[in-house]
């Protein structure tokens, strides 16, 4: 029974480390991408921009947490959770799809001047208006990082962002739970061996003492 729970407990360490092999592959792929993406932006990019560490400001906040759940065998399972509301994130997608079309400032003044004439407004009512569209842009501002380098970012500084989110999203929670979970069986596995190497000299001390009291008999 113990060898049949070590073989168990080693099927399951081999099939971890192939999971773990493989999630590496895959964030190393992914980080490639990233860096070739921000390089190919930096080389495509108007003259002196360069995208990185020197556009950051106090905008920056966290957009992902880490969420730590307790799952079987008292090992945790990691997750990454986005702090921003579904509704918020589709509202944002539709608004960044409707910025990239080249149609939208048109729409944009075309509806701004059918739904707001100026001969019913007053000038208050103009400037409190404006003040509210200024929050609007720099609260979706601070929702997508990209922002920071103008509203047409360029389309590898796109794609680095989302191999970016794919890996802090996907792969890394995965590879770090899968990490745990190794140690876990790990630990079983050497608790397993101990137990069966106890059995056994216990067996070995058993037998040995019914040869003694055999040959006392005699």
């Amino acid at each position: 029974m113990e060898q049949q729970h070590i073989d168990s407990l080693l099927e399951r360490y081999l099939t971890l480390i192939d999971e773990y092999s493989r999630l590496r592959e895959e964030l190393s792929k992914l980080q490639a991408g990233v860096f070739q993406n921000i390089a190919r932006a930096n080389f495509t990019g108007e003259r002196g921009m360069r995208y990185g560490q020197d556009h950051y400001d106090e905008r920056m906040r966290a957009l992902r947490v880490l969420d730590i759940a307790p799952g079987g065998d008292d090992v945790p399972i990691f997750a990454i959770k986005s702090l921003n509301s579904p509704v918020d994130d589709e509202v944002q997608k539709e608004d960044e799809k409707y910025e990239d079309s080249p149609d939208g400032d048109k729409a944009d003044t075309q509806a701004n001047s059918e739904a707001n004439p100026e001969d019913e407004q007053s000038p208050e009512d103009q400037s409190e208006e404006k003040e509210k569209e200024e929050k609007m842009k720099t609260k979706k501002a601070t929702y997508n990082p990209l922002r920071w380098f103008g509203i047409l970012a360029p389309a590898p500084l796109r794609t680095a962002q989302t191999l970016s989110i794919q890996a802090v999203e996907e792969v890394i929670p995965r590879l770090i739970s899968v990490n745990t979970e190794m140690e876990h069986v790990e630990i079983e596995i050497r608790r397993a061996r101990k137990k069966r190497a106890k059995a056994a000299a216990a067996a070995v001390a058993e037998k040995e003492a019914v040869g003694m009291e055999a040959v006392e008999a005699r």
